[in-house]
């Protein structure tokens, strides 16, 4: 598609709120095409973006306020990317894969940004608790009601060769209004 104009006069024409979700969608298009245009440095990669469709979501209490999908996410202005883990009322959100892990792969390493989505009026003293679990296990978790992306990366010894179970986890620790927790670009690489 080299002439663009007939496509710039389509956004034109689109209301403030839809050029708004256009212009996430061409921030996660542009982050996929950088991600498959880099040479794999690490050997092995498992996005849980790309994964989303795999995954199970439930609530550990009762659903009701939960909030759970997989769509870009703008937190303290920066667009990426996100696992949408708004907690219910009462419990903990709970976003579950299956990870295969690779015959020999070594180093492996889990990379993620944690937020609340830009737009969210929550009290200065009002905090989500985001959680990872593998296998059942807690490996990881942070207090935070940051509106900037906090980025983590956590070093795991899992089995070459085994299936492992993650969990995502976001649980509401005060207020239920406002929560909008997201995960950014979370991923395993290994060696």
């Amino acid at each position: 598609m080299n002439d663009l104009s007939p496509l710039f006069d389509q956004i034109k024409q689109l209301s403030g709120d839809s050029q708004a979700k256009l212009a996430e969608y061409v921030a996660f298009l542009q982050w996929q095409e950088a991600r498959l245009a880099q040479p794999s440095a690490t050997g092995w990669s498992f996005s849980f973006i790309e994964a989303f469709k795999q995954a199970s979501s439930q609530a550990t209490i009762d659903p009701a306020g939960m909030d759970i999908k997989m769509a870009p996410a703008a937190v303290g202005g920066q667009s990426r990317p996100a696992l949408w883990a708004h907690p219910p009322v009462t419990g903990q959100a709970v976003i579950e894969y299956y990870v295969p892990i690779p015959e020999q792969v070594s180093d492996i390493r889990l990379n993620l940004a944690f937020g609340i989505r830009d737009g969210a009026q929550m009290a200065e003293d009002n905090l989500v608790a985001f959680g990872v679990k593998v296998n059942g296990m807690r490996v990881w978790g942070q207090q935070s009601n940051a509106q900037t992306w906090q980025e983590a990366a956590i070093p795991l010894t899992l089995t070459a060769g085994d299936v492992v179970r993650f969990e995502f986890t976001t649980e509401a620790l005060g207020s239920h209004e406002w929560t909008w927790a997201v995960w950014g670009n979370p991923e395993l690489t290994g060696l």
